[in-house]
């Protein structure tokens, strides 16, 4: 307990109920998913690429558990747009487009997500931070014409990284 809460119990007339509650916990609760990324408990085993010609496709709309590669190893699909610091993983995977439209990447873990097309990075149009309790770290919103692209993720802490590439609306994939 920290000093000043500590002498504000001490000092202030109230009951427990005056305090905050308590945050719930993971296991007492079932969040709900967002709408698109309800299979990111079901993850297939995927090798991720240290350059595009060995990586591999992710299907959207299907969650997948990337094994990453030390980033020493890669060979980026575009020039990373952010400093990243020695010792992290990393790795690519390709995804295919169909309809336009806005499509979410879902990480488990804190990386740094380029969606990647004709060896530019594309802009994101979004950025969140997954529901409590679902696993889900961050979320990143691209507006995406159809087409093939990269998904190149670096500085990654962990070797492997819960992904999901999903349509932000029902009915574009």
């Amino acid at each position: 307990m920290s000093f000043a809460l500590s002498l504000l119990l001490a000092s202030a007339p109230f009951s427990a109920q005056d305090l905050p509650a308590p945050e719930p916990s993971c296991t007492a609760v079932r969040p709900a998913m967002p709408i698109g990324l309800e299979s990111w408990s079901t993850r297939v085993a995927l090798e991720a690429g240290a350059a595009t010609r060995s990586a591999p496709v992710i299907e959207v709309g299907r969650a997948a558990e990337l094994r990453l590669v030390p980033l020493d190893r890669l060979a980026p699909a575009a020039p990373p747009t952010r400093e990243l610091g020695t010792g992290t993983n990393a790795g690519m995977a390709l995804f295919q487009i169909l309809r336009p439209g806005t499509y979410r990447i879902a990480l488990g873990a804190p990386a740094w997500i380029e969606v990647v097309r004709g060896g530019r990075a594309l802009p994101s149009a979004a950025h969140s931070h997954g529901p409590a309790c679902t696993g889900i770290r961050k979320i990143v919103d691209y507006r995406l014409a159809p087409g093939r692209y990269v998904l190149q993720l670096t500085g990654a802490a962990a070797n492997t990284l819960p992904v999901l590439i999903a349509p932000a609306q029902r009915g574009a994939a």
